[in-house]
């Protein structure tokens, strides 16, 4: 291990606890508690940020922009989401 190594993991472990993040009390105020429970538990179950984790449902559950487009255009809206 470098010296630099230890110095970083020295700081690191004297750091106090980091407080809640913002952007997670943001989502208390709009969310309902227990979808945003849900959200923080797998947010630790996938060992990422809250924010990834929303953006990565989000991803999922929205149209993509081609679809969003044929709708626009009026397409067909099968509204599978």
């Amino acid at each position: 291990m470098t010296a630099d190594t230890e110095a970083k993991q020295t700081q690191s472990a004297s750091k106090p606890p980091r407080e809640p993040s913002p952007y997670t009390e943001r989502f208390s105020t709009w969310l309902p508690p227990d979808i945003g429970q849900r959200l923080r538990h797998l947010a630790v179950l996938r060992h990422k940020k809250v924010n990834h984790v929303l953006a990565e449902v989000l991803d999922r559950a929205l149209p993509t922009d081609a679809e969003l487009a044929d709708q626009v255009r009026g397409g067909d809206s099968n509204d599978q989401h």
